[in-house]
């Protein structure tokens, strides 16, 4: 994979923007009138970007006469982060924090630091107290579901070592850990229940499989017994959150639309949208409920607007187009196929428009052929073959990664 798009894409130290783009401190927290010209010259001095050792001293000084002004100490853990010092940031942003509650630019950083530090449980304790305050910003609560995922990833790729060096005792805590996180997830039970039925524990055992149980939904009676089940899995909760009826509405439909597919790209691959964007105009989306991932894709040229500068969110997208998104998401990710020999495809002809991106997707495995044998370009893509896409994707993303 290119590097310079490995650092773009997974980045682990915090991206910066020019200070003037910086929230002022002193909306969080009313600043007394006596004080109001001392603390402006401090805030118009960082944003200057000039003699921050001096102006750190002078807020010292100005601290030792308000003591606890959490402004100040937000300006100062401003000024630790382009210093590129996380460690004397957080603890300015703690101290503001200590100071003002309801500071939401403290909460933001040190949730921020904590992700990047991967300390994941407490990066989403953070998201969810700063969702309290500041229910304006949607990413939080992706950032929180994402942080809760790789926080109980962690637990449970620990407690599954654990189990498998017989070190049941300490799988089990484990695995109870991992429950306080997402008590609602049916794997997770069941795996508890097998663990404690190997440490002949049968009545806790029983108790965990019949949660289990409760929590997976019932199958319906026009479902055959060889379809996959539909209970949402770790990976599903942790991707949509509490927009997991959006999950299930796609996963159900008998044609994925364009919006739907937007939504399914950003959720696999939330990287992309710190990925520079260029603006597009585009005029029907302001009622779609997908219109963030929309803007995503489209300001990285993933899905270009239809010339009229409309982008149809509800027109169902063929097999064709969903070929050509997934070759461009191919390329951008730097993802190749092992063998570059074509697959034959009976209904559409090398000199065809689309064939190198269906050749791509269906070398790298991403897409199948159809039972017929041929590609079907103009088909529809149920929700559930959409998902399944994604995952493949995702699933050879991270395998080229190691």
């Amino acid at each position: 994979m290119n590097a310079l798009l490995f650092v773009l894409l997974f980045q682990s130290s915090l991206v910066l923007p020019p200070r003037t783009a910086l929230e002022n401190p002193a909306v969080v927290s009313q600043v007394p009138v006596k004080i109001q010209k001392d603390y402006d010259k401090l805030w118009a001095r960082f944003l200057s970007g000039k003699e921050d050792a001096k102006l750190k001293k002078d807020l010292d000084n100005f601290l030792k006469k308000q003591k606890n002004f959490d402004p100040a100490l937000t300006l100062e853990g401003y000024i630790d982060l382009y210093k590129v010092d996380d460690a004397a940031a957080r603890q300015k942003f703690t101290q503001a924090l200590g100071a003002n509650s309801r500071n939401r630019i403290a909460l933001w950083y040190l949730a921020e630091l904590a992700y990047a530090r991967k300390e994941y449980s407490r990066a989403a304790t953070l998201y969810a107290q700063l969702l309290t305050i500041d229910t304006t910003r949607s990413e939080i609560e992706t950032k929180r579901q994402r942080s809760l995922l790789l926080a109980t990833d962690e637990i449970l790729r620990s407690a599954m070592r654990a189990e498998g060096e017989n070190r049941l005792s300490e799988a089990e805590q484990q695995y109870r850990q991992a429950l306080s996180i997402v008590p609602n997830d049916p794997t997770l039970h069941a795996r508890l229940a097998d663990l404690l039925g190997r440490e002949n524990k049968k009545e806790e055992a029983d108790a965990e499989r019949k949660v289990a149980e409760g929590l997976t939904p019932q199958r319906r009676a026009t479902v055959r017994v060889t379809d996959e089940a539909k209970t949402d899995t770790l990976d599903d909760l942790g991707r949509w959150g509490n927009q997991i009826e959006l999950f299930h509405q796609i996963r159900d439909s008998q044609a994925t639309t364009r919006e739907q597919w937007s939504a399914i790209i950003v959720r696999y691959f939330p990287q992309l949208t710190e990925l520079r964007q260029t603006p597009q105009i585009v005029t029907d989306i302001q009622n779609s409920w997908a219109r963030p991932e929309i803007q995503t894709v489209v300001g990285i040229g993933l899905i270009a607007p239809l010339p009229n500068h409309t982008f149809e969110p509800a027109a169902r997208i063929t097999r064709g187009e969903l070929a050509e998104v997934l070759a461009r998401l191919i390329r951008l990710l730097g993802l190749s196929p092992s063998s570059p020999a074509p697959i034959a495809t009976p209904d559409l002809a090398p000199t065809n428009a689309q064939y190198p991106q269906v050749q791509l997707v269906l070398s790298l495995g991403v897409m199948t052929l159809e039972d017929s044998g041929g590609f079907n370009v103009s088909g529809e893509v149920p929700g559930r073959e959409a998902v399944l896409i994604g995952e493949r994707l995702q699933r050879t993303f991270q395998q080229a990664q190691h």
